[in-house]
């Protein structure tokens, strides 16, 4: 195990962003730890190079981030990975990183809640675009769930608490009560059922984005009618989900909203876009209904 720990100038208070680097080639660890070395903040970087001295860094030593080889000497990193994360709710942000590009790996890979997975030979951009990926998804993300039903909110909710992100969500059970709290609190992202009495989706979101430009709006229905999408948009919600809809759906559509690019191991959305493309292609764009 290798311990780097560079100095940074005083001035610099932020808490150093722990990686662990996991791969049994020296010359891989050293092209991740090189681009880690552009970044300006602070960094520890922790080398392994066996299945079983990363699961025991793993157990003992808390990190933010790990980019780890599937095939390691002794343990495999997905056993690794298994045997410290499974049972934790929230687990380090993890890449996985192989020459093979096996389907039924990258399977296991998304059910261990790995974040993305980087084939062999990759860029340096790749492993800065992952730690992006973990300062955005790392950040409190204000969300407001709006919908008349409270057993509808009370299952969206359990999905948004699914998600990548790290939501702070606020319920509101209709648009005269979500525009009282939009006054209270700048939302990053709100989910506005279309169809609610008195005002509707597609007039609350109008009303919510004149008050907070910068607020990316969800409409979420039971019905997914032409009109229905077309008047979302118009209003100005930048996406459309049908009910019910999956924690996949929800990180897909505030990939896109946030501007970040969909990893690899991104499950396929049902989400409709106001743009021109998919939010599962290679940039972060929207898709045209």
């Amino acid at each position: 195990m290798r311990l780097n720990d560079p100095a940074f100038p005083a001035r610099s208070a932020a808490k150093a962003l722990r990686v662990l680097v996991v791969d049994d080639a020296v010359v891989i660890r050293g092209a991740i730890r090189s681009a880690l070395d552009k970044l300006e903040r602070p960094l520890t970087v922790i080398e392994a190079a066996a299945g079983d001295e990363a699961l025991a860094i793993m157990r003992q030593s808390p990190v933010d981030m790990i980019f780890c080889d599937i095939h390691l000497p002794g343990i495999s990193g997905l056993e690794a990975l298994a045997h410290a994360f499974a049972a934790q709710e929230r687990p380090p942000f993890m890449v996985l990183m192989s020459s093979m590009h096996a389907e039924a790996v990258r399977e296991v890979g998304r059910k261990l809640r790995v974040y993305e997975f980087l084939r062999k030979p990759f860029r340096s951009s790749d492993v800065l675009n992952a730690v992006s990926a973990f300062d955005r998804l790392s950040k409190v993300t204000r969300a407001l769930l709006v919908d008349d039903s409270a057993t509808a909110r009370k299952l969206m909710r359990r999905i948004l608490e699914r998600s990548q992100f790290r939501l702070d969500i606020q319920e509101a059970e209709s648009g005269e009560q979500a525009l009282k709290l939009a006054g209270l609190t700048d939302f990053d992202a709100i989910f506005l059922d279309a169809n609610m009495p008195g005002m509707s989706g597609p007039e609350t979101a109008g009303h919510l984005l004149r008050a907070n430009p910068r607020t990316q709006i969800v409409m979420v229905s039971t019905e997914q009618q032409m009109t229905l999408i077309r008047s979302s948009q118009y209003a100005g919600a930048f996406a459309f989900l049908k009910k019910p809809f999956e924690s996949s759906d929800v990180d897909a559509v505030l990939h896109s909203a946030f501007e970040i690019r969909s990893p690899s191991l991104a499950r396929p959305t049902h989400a409709i876009f106001s743009d021109h493309e998919d939010a599962q292609g290679s940039a972060p764009k929207r898709a045209t209904v």
